[in-house]
């Protein structure tokens, strides 16, 4: 107990002098984590990694970087900086968790925090190997993720940091489909802006309600989960892959629907009629319709009051013009990941919560 005393006394009266760059430096990868970040940087230069982070501030004990993530406050910050022999800006532009939002408030001393099981809100999924390897990185680099996976359209891959049957990733060679639905996703987000991230996510959720009753699943999600080769682990992992054409036309759609309401030309017939649409693709994908509309009711309902918060500018007319964040979501940063973002309540795998007699309810999903 007394040395333990004496440790942590020392970090009080400890004098910081402003560190100098490190012999070896390693390269910047966008959006990688910052736990993955000092990784590299601690082997590169042979140091132990417990070592490096004493001289970005106090702490308690570094962590495996697949993991978790680590903190840091302002002054660690600038400490990590000046090892680094980078401006605090470009660091914080590369990676995602040292933006000013993430930043700890823990006083002037640099500090550090690294939580042992959990990243915060944040997921943390591996990099592509072959795009690693043509960079001269190391295959083992985590890039922080609003979502449980990752797509590497150049080399086609499903990316994630799970483990299971000793697979980190899978093949999307067979599956063009969810290739073209990752392109549309990220045209919907980079175009539309928050509103199209939080439909989305909302899209997304939505079908986890669909995977969660084998019943409800599209006629697709069984083919595309059979042409996974190879160990691919749990359904429960694979179920935002199969799942991903289907949710990315459902985001269009409620994009569509969004646009005019929060526009102030949307009426009780329009609803109807869009649900009717909805109904006719939910056919096509071979589902139940008078079922499956079931959570697209639910979502109606969190969307049908006050569509803009107070005195804001309503969007311009234009499918692919910004369209803000829709209520009932609130603006929130661009890394939020998707389950905080969505206010459909459903996850995948989730046990439904009023079982029905006629229905066969599954936790594994169908595929």
């Amino acid at each position: 107990m007394a040395g333990s005393q004496a440790r942590r006394a020392m970090k009080r009266t400890r004098t910081w002098r402003p560190p100098t760059p490190l012999a070896r430096q390693v390269r910047l990868i966008s959006g990688e984590s910052t736990g993955s970040f000092i990784g590299r940087l601690a082997a590169l230069n042979h140091m132990p990694l417990d070592d490096l982070m004493d001289k970005i501030g106090n702490g308690a004990k570094a962590m495996p970087p697949q993991f978790t993530e680590v903190y840091l406050n302002r002054s660690a910050l600038e400490r990590l900086a000046g090892l680094t022999g980078r401006s605090t800006l470009v660091l914080q532009r590369t990676l995602p968790d040292l933006q000013d939002h993430h930043l700890l408030d823990d006083g002037p001393e640099p500090a550090w925090r690294w939580p042992q099981w959990q990243a915060k809100d944040v997921f943390l999924v591996r990099a592509c190997e072959p795009c690693a390897v043509a960079k001269r990185m190391p295959s083992e680099v985590y890039l922080v993720s609003v979502t449980r996976w990752r797509v590497c359209l150049r080399h086609e891959r499903w990316l994630d940091n799970l483990r299971e049957a000793g697979a980190t990733w899978m093949s999307l060679a067979d599956l063009p489909e969810v290739v073209e639905a990752h392109r549309q996703r990220v045209k919907l987000e980079r175009r539309l802006g928050d509103g199209g991230r939080a439909l989305f996510a909302d899209a997304l959720h939505i079908a986890a309600f669909w995977w969660n009753i084998p019943s409800l699943s599209p006629h697709a999600w069984i083919g595309r989960r059979q042409m996974l080769n190879g160990p691919v682990g749990s359904d429960l992992r694979v179920a935002p892959l199969v799942c991903y054409p289907e949710v990315t036309r459902l985001a269009f759609l409620m994009a569509a629907r969004e646009r005019r309401r929060m526009r102030g030309t949307w009426s009780v017939e329009h609803d109807q009629a869009w649900l009717d649409a909805v109904a006719e693709q939910l056919e096509r994908w071979g589902m139940l319709a008078a079922l499956a509309l079931v959570p697209v009711d639910i979502w109606i309902q969190h969307h049908s009051t006050h569509p803009l918060p107070e005195g804001q500018q309503r969007p311009s007319q234009g499918r692919w013009r910004r369209l803000p964040t829709p209520l009932p979501h609130t603006s929130t940063p661009a890394d939020t990941h998707l389950e905080q973002l969505t206010c459909i309540p459903w996850r995948f795998g989730d046990e439904p919560r009023m079982p029905d007699a006629t229905q066969v309810w599954s936790v594994a999903g169908q595929a």
